[in-house]
């Protein structure tokens, strides 16, 4: 996948492919005929097919089947957000069930998932801005059955523009915070240990995805290029099973943390 471009001294041009999985829909509600079928609705210029096997809600959560119980309640609307590396590439994935009859429906449900990937060295460098961008833009919406075919399964490539945080902004951020040094401790235990470690947090902890999202982002701007485990951290929101690796969760129907090795 394509690196992070450098463009100054703290900022970079992120680029990320997209596929989007699941069924084409009508109009401003978005409904789905009942005849629709399961298919890539998006594809980006560039992107082997041969990555689709890697890229399925199944594969990227662990689970053998993804149901609307794999989600947490409080998730649904949005979906679950699964972050993860393989290979040279980091992963973002978006994913949910949607009434066929439109968002505010009560139809049958499908599934919708949007995924983006992106270059792990680009996100080591940037977490914050990484993080930040998928907080604000990765939805899993239906595409719209009047877009041309040939423009969905062969669009250009998305590009950012990102800005490094200030490092002391940062460390005064992580120093006041109280889930940030559970999160650093696990890391660094988890380092010296080599061991899979799960650390969850709920509402109280955070009072929304977006702010979880931006405190993971604050914590791995801290971490060294050579902390050891970079490719094992997993950031997920909303997912009611936890990843392997290092899994930093955010469960909004939950309480304060839970941390389980």
């Amino acid at each position: 996948m394509v690196a992070a471009a450098p463009v100054g001294a703290s900022e970079a041009i992120l680029t990320f492919h997209r596929l989007h999985y699941g069924k084409l829909a009508e109009g401003a509600e978005r409904r789905v005929s009942a005849s629709a079928g399961y298919a890539v609705t998006r594809r980006s210029a560039g992107l082997d097919p041969a990555w689709d096997p890697y890229l399925s809600p199944l594969r990227l959560t662990g689970l053998r089947r993804f149901e609307p119980d794999a989600i947490d309640l409080e998730a649904r609307a949005a979906g679950c957000l699964v972050m993860r590396t393989v290979g040279e590439s980091v992963i973002f994935m978006r994913a949910r069930f949607r009434p066929e009859d439109g968002e505010r429906g009560g139809g049958r449900l499908h599934q919708q998932s949007a995924i983006w990937v992106g270059s792990f060295e680009g996100f080591r460098r940037n977490p914050a801005g990484c993080l930040s961008i998928a907080a604000y833009d990765l939805r899993a919406l239906p595409d719209l059955a009047s877009e041309s075919e040939a423009l969905r399964l062969n669009e250009a490539p998305m590009r950012w523009r990102v800005s490094r945080p200030e490092p002391g902004a940062v460390r005064r951020i992580v120093e006041r915070a109280p889930w940030a040094l559970a999160m650093l401790e696990a890391l660094l235990d988890a380092a010296d240990s080599g061991a899979d470690a799960c650390l969850d947090f709920g509402a109280r902890d955070f009072p929304s995805e977006d702010a979880f999202l931006a405190g993971v982002g604050c914590v791995l701007e801290l971490l060294p290029p050579g902390y050891p485990r970079w490719r094992d951290i997993n950031v997920v929101s909303g997912l009611s099973n936890p990843l392997p690796g290092l899994c930093l969760r955010y469960l909004p129907s939950w309480g304060r943390a839970r941390a389980a090795a």
